[in-house]
């Protein structure tokens, strides 16, 4: 039998069909994706959590399960350059071509084509809006008295366990400045832009010369996103501000990393930084992490996973974590090609996603 008869195959097909692009948040309770969700899981008690905004999860069970298994259902925008149909799935030799196949509609198809050649017990979190940045279908679950200790987060790991992965901080740094024209040598000085310019060169210094390290992860991933300030070239700007973000170690607090970078000012007073989005490490920063990772390595020895690498990207594991539940990031696919044009997964990864979910519902 060819992969393209598999019932892997025959779901994720499906699933790639539907257009869950995140922004927008197009996606509801009626949607086509969660109606097909719903036909194909007959003998689950369905539950939505609606947190608004096109922020919702699906919560599918049969039977008594401890174990929960996390899939976001939503995609991102379709990359310039696609060779095919971002919604068409198609096979090429040892790997499949569609938007999400990787991350992370490859998982579902594969629990789907589980559950339906198995009878144990075991519960489904669908959810809308991961791809979007807030989480806040997740957060809301989280508000609930769901009851679950465990959870196994699908997003792409080489089908490999990943027990811990860096946390992430976006955050606006502000800059003032005093106005006049630029022909004054005061401009040197009192431009907010220079301000702006010279704090990152100290941001990158500083940056540099983090060397911490967990696991295989090292260091500190820093960026500036965005610089906006000024009017034109002949007036002294007046203000300044950049957008920027890092990543923290697992264990590494970001509001610390916070504090050091509002004193790199060039002696003067400590900038105004606003924090934007946070994502907790994995795992959480208010968890004891020995004690964390320990019950990982359990729970993915107990499903007859291997385990992986620490990861440099945010999972939503982490929001699990937080929340005192034991988590893991398991799924097809390598995250170098999410987010891309023809975005692909391998078959035979595919296979072994399905293996392990199969197995662990035959016990």
């Amino acid at each position: 039998m060819t992969f393209s008869d598999s019932n892997i195959y025959k779901y994720l097909n499906q699933l790639v069909s539907f257009d869950t692009q995140n922004p927008p948040r197009r996606i509801d309770q009626n949607s086509d994706i969660f109606k097909y969700l719903s036909e194909n899981l007959t003998e689950f008690e369905i539950t939505f959590i609606d947190a608004g905004d096109g922020c919702l999860s699906m919560l599918a069970v049969r039977g008594e399960p401890g174990l929960l298994f996390n899939f976001h259902i939503d995609t991102v925008p379709i990359a310039e350059g696609w060779n095919t149909n971002p919604h068409e799935l198609v096979q090429q030799e040892d790997k499949v071509v569609g938007l999400g196949a990787c991350d992370i509609k490859g998982a579902s198809a594969c629990m789907l084509s589980a559950v339906n050649q198995t009878s144990g017990d075991v519960a489904l979190l669908f959810s809308s809006d991961e791809e979007y940045g807030t989480s806040q279908a997740i957060k809301k679950f989280l508000t609930t008295d769901h009851g679950y200790q465990q959870v196994v987060v699908a997003e792409p790991t080489l089908a490999k366990a990943v027990v811990a992965h860096r946390g992430i901080q976006t955050a606006t740094a502000l800059f003032d400045g005093i106005p006049g024209h630029a022909s004054e040598a005061r401009a040197f000085n009192d431009n907010a832009i220079h301000k702006a310019g010279k704090w990152i060169s100290h941001a990158l210094n500083w940056v540099s010369e983090q060397t911490q390290q967990v696991e295989n992860l090292s260091g500190l991933p820093f960026n500036v996103g965005t610089i906006n300030g000024g009017v034109k070239a002949n007036m002294i700007a007046s203000s300044c501000e950049l957008e920027f973000g890092f990543r923290t170690l697992p264990g590494q607090d970001s509001q610390t990393v916070i504090s050091s970078l509002k004193k790199l000012n060039d002696g003067q007073n400590d900038i105004e930084i606003k924090t934007g989005f946070f994502g907790s490490c994995l795992p959480a920063a208010n968890q004891e992490f020995k004690t964390s990772i320990s019950k990982a390595y359990e729970l993915a020895e107990n499903l007859g996973i291997e385990k992986g690498d620490a990861v440099s990207f945010w999972t939503e594991a982490s929001l699990f974590s937080q929340a005192g539940l034991t988590a893991i990031v398991f799924g097809p696919g390598d995250i170098a090609q999410a987010h891309t044009a023809n975005e692909w997964v391998e078959t035979e990864q595919l296979n072994k996603i399905e293996k392990t979910y199969i197995e662990y519902l035959s016990r």
